[in-house]
């Protein structure tokens, strides 16, 4: 009698139940990543989103310059293996009949001209349409996810090499998986995200209207990329919504979920998963507040956020030791002086120079320096409303932001509005450096540093817009 790996999977117990298939060495150390800026959303995979390398400022520019790529519906955001070569993942927001079918785009980074554009899948109407991730990996390849299919596609000649269907514990019309990130060794890990059965909403309103109580618990996946062909697969502890991340903290990676209420911590090791017994969970959400988003390295510790629906809670910042998950800090950065709080996108965390950064859609956003003798503090705070990841950029910290102004807010506490304005700013003090207003809105969305000293700006219906400030603009 034979067994499939599924079978197998599924006859586990159901909590990190594990499935491993022999494997070669993955590959060499620290290949996660290509070393192009901005091939991956959040520049590594403890998700700090600050970009070393990446200078906002490059040189005297005397006016701001905007190119746009629109035929792009749908858009997340974008990847890049060269000064030539861009990926655009799109058809993952708004629903299929409105964002079309999940493909990528390549597209000139300079030019902003397209050059091919493959379909990852072809979804029905009824299935959910939640935004994934492009990112070029260490082995120079594209990989991207949506629903739960994962491409490979060749950098040179844009085919899609390989594509793996991935598990679907509540259904291919129920689940998606909501980015990955990649070990050292090259590994690809990704986690599995749901709906409501009964939820008729697509995309991030899902989550919005519909709730996360009572969702069937993620599942972890571990794909070779070489093969593109999963070494393992397992449950997580619970339902996890925000993304998977995975930290390197002395000698060890670890993978780091938000709970509904706490943060798990899983052991990496040669292509598989297992709980970390010895730390946590550890708590982190505010009474009256709601789940958080991605758990994000800060060097001895981690960060985690929580408001990741809109609530009337104020949004709650946790500061968790990696050494021990009982010694942890929280700050309310906003205090109570909004009337809802509403933060999508994770924190972004400096860590030689211990600082935090986070947003709010009603209260602004601020900077938190963290002691840990003292705990944290409040740094600077400025009243630019936000839901986008913040960005933070080189050695003189240039912290890149889509501020969506005064908008009106519907019942739930989302932002209703169409345009907003990025800001760059001085992130050692709040200061305002420069500005290009007007934008079509970005929400929710990535900001990722480019070739050319550019920002690359997602939008849902209007596509790519490549942003090249000027100081006085």
């Amino acid at each position: 009698m034979s067994i499939t790996r599924r079978a197998l999977c599924a006859a586990l117990p159901p909590v990190l139940a594990g499935c491993v298939t022999a494997h070669d060495q993955l590959g060499r150390a620290d290949a996660d990543w290509s070393p192009t800026i901005g091939s991956f959303e959040h520049h590594d995979s403890a998700r700090t989103s600050y970009f070393p390398e990446f200078e906002a400022f490059p040189g005297p520019r005397s006016e701001a310059s905007v190119q746009h790529l629109s035929d792009l519906p749908g858009l997340w955001n974008a990847a890049f293996s060269s000064n030539e070569r861009g990926f655009a993942l799109h058809g993952v927001i708004g629903g299929v009949e409105a964002a079309g079918p999940p493909s990528v785009t390549m597209f000139n980074p300079s030019t902003m001209e397209p050059l091919k554009r493959v379909t990852l899948t072809e979804p029905t109407a009824d299935d959910w349409v939640y935004p994934g991730g492009v990112a070029v990996h260490g082995s120079g390849y594209a990989f991207a996810v949506s629903g739960t299919c994962l491409a490979k596609i060749a950098p040179s000649s844009f085919d899609v090499v390989s594509s793996l269907d991935l598990p679907a514990p509540a259904g291919r019309n129920m689940t998606a998986y909501n980015g990955f990130v990649a070990a050292g060794d090259g590994a690809i890990i990704l986690k599995s995200h749901h709906r409501k059965l009964d939820c008729p909403s697509q995309g991030y309103r899902a989550l919005i209207e519909c709730g996360v109580a009572g969702l069937p618990s993620s599942t972890l996946v571990i794909v070779d990329p070489s093969s593109n062909q999963i070494l393992w697969q397992g449950v997580a502890p619970e339902f996890v919504g925000g993304r998977v991340s995975c930290i390197s903290w002395r000698g060890q990676e670890y993978v780091y979920l938000a709970g509904a209420d706490a943060v798990h911590r899983l052991i990496y090791s040669r292509g598989a998963l297992q709980q970390d017994h010895a730390w946590g969970p550890a708590g982190y959400r505010s009474p009256s507040a709601t789940p958080g988003t991605a758990v994000v390295g800060f060097g001895d510790y981690v960060v985690v956020q929580d408001n990741a629906i809109p609530t009337r809670a104020p949004l709650t910042v946790s500061i968790i030791s990696q050494a021990d998950s009982e010694t942890r800090w929280r700050l309310t950065p906003f205090g109570d002086r909004a009337e809802f709080s509403f933060m999508p996108s994770k924190p972004t965390a400096d860590v030689s120079r211990s600082r935090i950064y986070v947003g709010d859609a009603h209260a602004g956003i601020a900077a938190i320096d963290f002691d840990p003798v003292q705990g944290p503090r409040v740094a600077w705070q400025r009243p630019y409303r936000t839901g986008s990841f913040l960005t933070l950029c080189g050695e003189r910290r240039v912290l890149v932001v889509s501020d969506i102004g005064r908008p009106r807010y519907d019942d739930y506490g989302a932002p209703i509005h169409t345009q907003e304005t990025c800001r760059w700013l001085d992130a050692a003090s709040g200061r305002d450096l420069a500005q290009i207003a007007g934008l079509p809105r970005n929400f929710g969305l990535t900001i990722t540093p480019g070739p050319g000293g550019a920002i690359y700006y997602a939008t849902r219906t209007q596509g790519l817009y490549r942003l090249a400030p000027s100081l006085t603009s």
